[in-house]
């Protein structure tokens, strides 16, 4: 936990360059301290943070092997069912499960790796956050009713990893366009029906954002910036109109409900920037954000409505300064951005083909933890780092990011 937060720590300015190594030392340590011989619930904690801590400095294998450890663990210790001393013990068992699983979803996809866990029976959601900090050890086994933030988290990720064979199974030509429109209609309709069932405090609005405390602010956003999300990612082959065959009239209302939730997402990632101790600075949201400013690609090359185009233009200005303040934290931004990189001399390439839902596009859409290859040909280096001079792998002689910033390729790109 130290290694992940000492980014965070307030630094003088001749330390603000090495503010994404600053907790290297700890991680280091973190490292050492594993013994996969003891076999508890500590030790699947401990693989998850340093499967996270090997996810944000761009360590995918090490990554995967963390979680998988993390996974065969819980599995063997039967956590989700597992007998408990007390209340609190059981719960923290629950959370522990259902992060493996949503992790489990995430992972598999983005690294292009089969899943390890399913759903096999009746499992429990965890309570609701704030039931859940006041439990003591002596709390009897809880019976509350409304589910939390966690508990809804994982009924999304649930339909997101739907999404995720939906998608796979489009591209590979597995589907009709009568097929895939009902296929989505019905993914659709149960994202609807998961938000139509929210228990009221967890409702998107501006008053519910601001009611939670510390993280659970954070994690109330991650909730509904996952929601946009997943809608995205499920009408986002329908943004190049016409060309899966479907009805005319279900393609174009398929497209216009992944740029509203382009829109969304936005909205309150917005927002969160404008709430006090709500900064969504997680590895995750820029991965999220890359694929949502391409929403905003197509309408800036697509649209023929100037006040959308405005608009369009406004909001990727502002994407791209949010990318570059995740980029001064997270490693991992600089592969996010290469990858919008790839994207960027895709549309160069061939403006029509870059939206359209191949393999390559699902690949930039849901491989988060890998590289992305050109689609077209090699072209000129035109990175997202602080320095010049690349090499066959796009990167510095120091294995630093190459080419211009952010800025100045919204610049050369849009302006």
């Amino acid at each position: 936990m130290i290694a992940l937060g000492a980014r965070f720590t307030e630094l003088p300015e001749s330390l603000v360059s090495k503010r994404r190594h600053y907790g290297d030392y700890y991680a280091e340590q973190a490292h050492k301290q594993l013994d996969l011989r003891v076999i508890s619930i500590t030790t699947v904690q401990e693989c998850i943070l340093l499967g996270t801590l090997c996810f944000v400095e761009g360590k995918p294998e090490s990554e995967a092997l963390y979680y998988a450890a993390a996974n065969r663990l819980a599995q063997i210790l039967d956590l989700p069912h597992r007998p408990a001393s007390n209340e609190l013990e059981r719960q923290v068992n629950l959370r522990v499960w259902w992060s493996l699983y949503m992790i489990d979803i995430w992972t598999s996809s983005g690294l292009r790796i089969p899943r390890e866990l399913d759903l096999q029976g009746a499992t429990d959601l965890p309570i609701d956050e704030e039931h859940f900090l006041r439990l003591a050890y002596a709390s009897p086994r809880s019976e509350y009713g409304a589910p939390g933030i966690w508990a809804e988290m994982a009924k999304l990720a649930r339909i997101w990893a739907e999404i995720q064979v939906l998608n796979k199974a489009s591209v590979d030509g597995r589907l009709s366009p009568n097929s895939l429109n009902r296929s989505v209609d019905e993914l659709a309709a149960n994202l609807d029906r998961w938000q139509a069932e929210l228990p009221e405090f967890l409702v998107e609005t501006p008053e519910n954002l601001t009611r939670w405390n510390g993280n659970l602010r954070t994690a109330f956003a991650a909730l509904h910036l996952g929601f946009h999300f997943y809608n995205e990612v499920l009408f986002y082959q329908f943004l190049a109109k016409g060309d899966n065959g479907g009805r005319t009239a279900d393609v174009s209302n398929y497209a216009q409900r992944c740029t509203w939730h382009a829109l969304a997402f936005c909205d309150l990632l917005y927002a969160c920037e404008d709430t006090e101790d709500c900064d969504c600075l997680y590895v995750m949201v820029g991965h999220m954000l890359t694929v949502t400013s391409t929403v905003y690609v197509h309408t800036l090359l697509f649209s023929f409505d100037e006040g959308e185009v405005g608009e369009a233009r406004t909001r990727l200005e502002r994407n791209f300064a949010i990318l570059t303040k995740l980029q001064r934290y997270w490693i991992m931004l600089d592969r996010t951005l290469s990858r919008l990189q790839a994207f960027h001399n895709a549309c160069k390439e061939s403006i029509e083909q870059s939206f359209q839902m191949d393999s390559w596009m699902l690949r930039f859409i849901m491989e988060h933890g890998t590289s992305l290859p050109e689609k077209f040909t090699k072209p000129t280096a035109l990175g997202f780092g602080h320095h010049s001079g690349a090499t066959s792998d796009g990167t510095s002689s120091t294995g630093s990011p190459v080419g211009v910033n952010l800025q100045e390729w919204y610049s050369q790109t849009f302006g």
